[in-house]
């Protein structure tokens, strides 16, 4: 049985961050992302967190805390990949994932929202949240960045996990013209890229055009950010470069 959405919509990234200011900044002043109202407000007591548009995505970055057991330049297990999902779509996913082994969480079982959720463990990326979005969501601001071309997701073994996010999401797996695996989703495509000895899984970059990466990589040098000779620079950790290779 095939889902009914033929390609996935990618809704938004959730991104943590040590350093919550500092990556706010780069946000707001390199990327010159918006602001979004939080949707849902935050409940009290809950970590500090901004909401931004990007690219016909919704961005949550959010504080958290560096774990001992994580050796890369971000906190670990604190990204998730969010997807729209058709409320009345919801029960087949739940279902297409049973079938594969997975036990997704159910936001319906606990009376928080119309949502499905599988942690790092189920994946090997990060944490995947399937969401109904409400019909009287407002729509987001356009952003200077409409070139976002794809999600870097850092793993262990690329091969194999891109293979896993195929049946996922029920996608044919592809490859750039590297031969970097991908999977061809909206707006912008997933890519599964190896992570180094020490850094462990989770979003690793943000991919735009050559030409919107060097407009980008002007901005954060002149902010005194680091910028190899590739436009390649690193926003607390998360990277942001040009796309090597068409996909």
């Amino acid at each position: 049985m095939r889902l009914p959405a033929p390609v996935p919509m990618l809704l938004g990234l959730r991104l943590g961050f040590a350093d919550l200011g500092a990556a706010a900044e780069a946000l707001e002043a390199v990327l010159q992302l918006p602001s979004i109202r939080v949707d849902p407000p935050a409940a009290p007591g809950a970590a500090p967190r901004r909401h931004y548009a990007l690219a016909g995505l919704r961005v949550e970055a959010r504080v958290q805390a560096s774990s001992p057991v994580s050796g890369g330049p971000r906190p670990a297990l604190a990204d998730t990949v969010q997807w729209h999902q058709d409320a009345q779509d919801l029960g087949p996913r739940r279902h297409h994932l049973q079938r594969l082994g997975l036990s997704p969480l159910a936001g319906v079982d606990f009376g928080c929202g119309s949502y499905l959720r599988l942690e790092t463990l189920d994946t090997g990326a990060c944490a995947v949240e399937w969401h109904a979005a409400p019909e009287a969501r407002a729509p987001l601001p356009p952003t200077p960045q409409a070139a976002l071309l794809a999600i870097d997701l850092r793993v262990r073994a690329p091969e194999r996990v891109a293979g896993h996010w195929a049946q996922l999401l029920d996608l044919p797996l592809a490859r750039d013209a590297g031969g970097v695996p991908l999977l061809r989703t909206a707006p912008a495509a997933l890519r599964f890229v190896p992570a180094a000895d020490a850094a462990g899984s989770g979003i690793d970059a943000l991919v735009f055009t050559k030409a919107q990466a060097e407009a980008l990589a002007g901005r954060a040098a002149a902010r005194g950010l680091q910028v190899t000779d590739d436009a390649s620079w690193a926003l607390e950790g998360l990277q942001v470069r040009g796309a090597a290779a068409a996909f």
